[in-house]
């Protein structure tokens, strides 16, 4: 009986134990699941080129994130979508920089964490705006002089009021962009009513924006639209409208203006960080992605419409991809990290043109947290892997620079080139009133003399003669003796050259050398690039510099 006893205690024991393992063991198991649970980040975005990152990120990275499940939906408005988002139902939304300011003013409930991209909106016209304006037939040369701002003081004459442009809503970086514009001609902008400016802004959602053109072309008015892309090349694609100009010409920013931005709500700030922190981390990888694609092969460029296509299938294939062309450089996704004193020139605009009432507080809506080096460590990667290989030139690639060189330096002495440069330094313009325009030149402050220099005896050598003739050129431009730009093709960033190695090494006090700067990822040409520099001499003087930019020299 006692060993019997004994072994019933015993087994009572073990079973005890077992339970309590079992316990234990489920207690763990469901902590482990719980903590390895991914949370969800529901981002709300528009049917825009504006938007690709983030749709890109949900379609090549979704299954890759470990902490977040990305979810995105689409809104067919901006009201729509700032109501939404207003309401609570999403983590994030796409939005237009303005319209955001408009709701952080008055409800501070969300925080600026990312851009989504940069540049990105056009001027849409029908063939009635076009017969005053006559658009040149290649959409590079399409910039916003005064032909365009003309063309709607002759339809308001012809009409009896303003004609109407489209935009996505009055809060929109679109109207402050349709603004500017208006301004810089000397014209006026009605925001939804009044009769005493040269143009009404109407609100059109963006995939109406096609029908409303097509449906002022059958009334015989003259018509137009300030929309993201690609929605005025999906006009121009299908036939019954043009596009007049880009965005980034109107609003000329480094890297490219503010416009449509990632915003949070702070509960998904608080509660969701980590998760949120990898979403941001993809839409700037898949930024890269399309800059990548964009400068590949066709199928690379196929591949990344093809994910677009499924989620917005109104934008065609030949209307994305013209969109997205390198040349043109009209959208970029490569720097999204929050940009304060970018979204501080859209505001000032706003607030000036009566678009946003008041101001914010910037430095209050930036949450820099979520900021990424993802878009500069990539892009210094590739540049390092192109530089190990011209570092060991030889051959025919040695001889193909030759070739460029010597091609460089017979434009260096066309009589063009050497007379202006004559001319340029016989003014005696100071290095200090030079310096003076370099700083105006690089926040937008100068495009009237961007565009003259563009189009002046050099720039339009440059242009036809160079750039356009050689398929490898990238850019042309010249410098005086002081480094200032006297003819370019396109727009530099820069207006003094003066203290950059490509200018100071090739003038060399005086002495004239030629001079291979690095391989490297130009933002003014938005491809990879080496400049060669070779000194323009008038009889032995060296007088001035022109750089070439040349791709694929390797």
């Amino acid at each position: 009986m006692f060993i019997k006893a004994m072994k019933t205690d015993i087994t009572k024991k073990i079973f005890i134990r077992l339970i309590l393992f079992i316990v234990f063991f489920s207690v763990t198991v469901s902590h482990v699941t719980h903590a390895e649970e991914k949370q969800t980040i529901k981002a709300i975005y528009i049917p825009l080129a504006d938007h690709y990152a983030g749709i890109v990120a949900y379609e090549k990275y979704r299954n890759q994130m470990q902490k977040a499940d990305y979810v995105i939906e689409r809104m067919k408005s901006w009201p729509l979508l700032r109501a939404y988002f207003m309401s609570g139902e999403a983590d994030l939304a796409y939005i237009i920089c303005p319209m955001a300011m408009d709701m952080f003013d008055k409800k501070p409930d969300f925080r600026w964490v990312s851009l989504l991209h940069r540049d990105g909106n056009a001027l849409a016209i029908n063939d009635l705006l076009n017969v005053d304006v006559k658009l040149p037939r290649e959409h590079i040369k399409r910039k916003p002089d005064e032909k365009v701002a003309n063309a709607f003081t002759k339809a308001k004459e012809q009409l009896g009021r303003p004609g109407e442009c489209g935009v996505p809503s009055l809060l929109a970086t679109h109207t402050v962009v349709l603004y500017k514009y208006l301004k810089d001609h000397g014209k006026g902008l009605n925001l939804g009513h009044g009769k005493d400016k040269d143009v009404i802004a109407v609100e059109v959602a963006p995939a109406k924006s096609p029908s409303f053109i097509k449906r002022q072309n059958s009334r015989g008015t003259p018509a137009s639209f300030e929309q993201s892309l690609p929605w005025a090349d999906v006009v121009e694609t299908q036939g019954f409208g043009h596009v007049a100009w880009y965005s980034k010409d109107v609003m000329p920013w480094p890297n490219g203006h503010v416009e449509c931005i990632i915003i949070a709500t702070d509960e998904c700030i608080k509660s969701k960080r980590e998760a949120l922190k990898e979403v941001i981390y993809y839409i700037h990888k898949s930024g890269m992605d399309i800059e990548a694609a964009r400068r590949g092969s066709h199928s690379d460029m196929i591949a990344i419409t093809n994910m677009i296509s499924k989620h917005i299938p109104e934008h065609n294939q030949d209307a994305i991809i013209q969109s997205l062309r390198p040349d043109l450089n009209v959208i970029n996704y490569k720097n999204m990290n929050v940009d304060k004193a970018g979204l501080k020139q859209i505001m000032d605009y706003a607030v000036e043109g009566g678009i946003l009432k008041s101001p914010i507080n910037i430095d209050i809506f930036a949450d820099e947290s979520f900021s990424t080096e993802i878009t500069f460590q990539e892009m210094k990667e590739d540049t390092l892997d192109y530089m190990e290989i011209a570092n060991t030139m030889t051959g025919s690639t040695r001889e193909k620079l030759k070739n460029h060189i010597h091609m460089l330096e017979k434009y260096a002495a066309h009589p063009t080139i050497v007379s202006a440069v004559r001319v340029q330094n016989a003014k005696g313009i100071s290095l200090d009133d030079i310096k003076i325009i370099d700083k105006e030149w690089i926040v937008g402050m100068r495009n009237k003399l961007a565009t003259k220099l563009q189009n002046n005896s050099v720039g339009t050598y440059l242009r036809n003669g160079v750039v356009l003739k050689n398929h490898v050129c990238t850019e042309a431009f010249l410098c005086d003796k002081r480094g200032a730009v006297v003819g370019e093709y396109p727009k530099t960033s820069h207006y003094w050259q003066g203290d950059e190695a490509k200018f100071t090494e090739c003038y060399n006090m005086g002495n004239g050398k030629v001079f291979i700067d690095q391989l490297h990822f130009d933002e003014s040409t938005q491809a990879y690039s080496v400049q060669i520099s070779v000194p323009v001499k008038d009889n032995e003087e060296t007088i001035g510099v022109l750089v070439l930019g040349i791709r694929n020299i390797i």
